[in-house]
């Protein structure tokens, strides 16, 4: 069974909401949520939402927990 935490999601389509996500062999969430897991999480609910961008893993304090993902637009 896979490791899985709650991070914090900051702007974006999901801006204070938290992703279930699995911990790597190192207890590291995946650096990159794209659109493909949005979609697979949420659906239906981000229809209307702007979905031109990834978040991205940052560790709040050092490098490790507790992280964030923040929303990085593509431009």
């Amino acid at each position: 069974m896979w490791e899985k935490v709650d991070v914090l999601c900051e702007g974006g389509p999901v801006d204070g909401r938290f992703l279930t996500v699995p911990l790597d062999e190192n207890g590291v969430p995946p650096e990159v949520v794209d659109q493909t897991w949005l979609w697979i999480e949420y659906g239906g609910e981000l229809l209307d939402a702007d979905m031109n961008g990834v978040y991205e893993l940052e560790p709040v304090a050092g490098l490790g927990p507790p992280w964030i993902y923040v929303w990085t637009p593509r431009t």
